[in-house]
């Protein structure tokens, strides 16, 4: 019996949508206060050139926080900042960066959370995904919230996984866990025993398991779970 549904933020709740010059020059408006001087387009590159490094880190099953994504930016030009400082640049890329909602996920997590207990396992670097949903007033329908920040490490792997379950105290049986990645939603999932159910947007068929093309579906699928 399905007592709980772990969701992925990413493609599967929302699209990140952050104007990216309005961030860099606010980014190199502040760094400078510290004394560092950055273009907004060397900015703007450099911040793409640590995602790439962060993916290869998730390639080891790594994660950072904020602090150190930060740190290796402006590591680039040859300087260091206290964690305040990569603080204030992170609530940069929050305040301006509302997403966009794939569905009315108000609407669904007042459906599902009369029937189940409701979590966030996002591979997040940042605080964004908690704290948009709690700027929202979503987030008192999420029992948990989870960032692979906050242990190091990133879905697929069955450690967090694990680790959200347990705060869930639920068991792996118990729960089901919703996701547009087959990588690392689904069969990090499957590695832990879980119910497993993709967002398939453009209706490819990868998948041969629990399918939707919108969460919105998920209410009647979970029925037959």
């Amino acid at each position: 019996m399905i007592k709980a549904v772990i969701f992925d933020y990413g493609g599967t709740l929302a699209k990140s949508k952050a104007p990216e010059n309005i961030v860099s020059e606010k980014s190199v408006e502040r760094l400078l206060m510290e004394g560092i001087e950055v273009e907004a387009i060397d900015f703007h590159n450099a911040f793409f050139e640590t995602a790439e490094w962060r993916m290869s880190l998730h390639d080891e099953g790594k994660e950072i926080d904020s602090y150190k994504f930060y740190n290796h930016l402006v590591g680039i030009f040859g300087h260091e900042i206290s964690k305040d400082v990569s603080d204030e640049l992170e609530m940069y890329l929050v305040e301006n960066g509302e997403p966009d909602w794939l569905v009315n996920v108000e609407a669904l997590l007042i459906k599902l959370s009369g029937d189940y207990k409701i979590a966030l396992l996002s591979n997040a670097w940042l605080e964004a995904p908690r704290q948009i949903l709690r700027d929202k007033g979503w987030g008192r329908w999420f029992d948990v919230m989870v960032c692979s920040f906050d242990i190091g490490i990133p879905k697929p792997d069955a450690r967090i996984f694990q680790h959200t379950l347990n705060l869930l105290e639920v068991d792996a049986s118990e729960a089901v866990m919703v996701g547009d990645s087959i990588k690392t939603d689904i069969k990090g999932a499957i590695s832990v025993g879980m119910e497993a159910i993709w967002v398939d947007k453009e209706g490819t068929s990868e998948w041969k398991g629990h399918t939707v093309k919108t969460i919105d579906e998920l209410p009647e699928l979970l029925k037959n779970i």
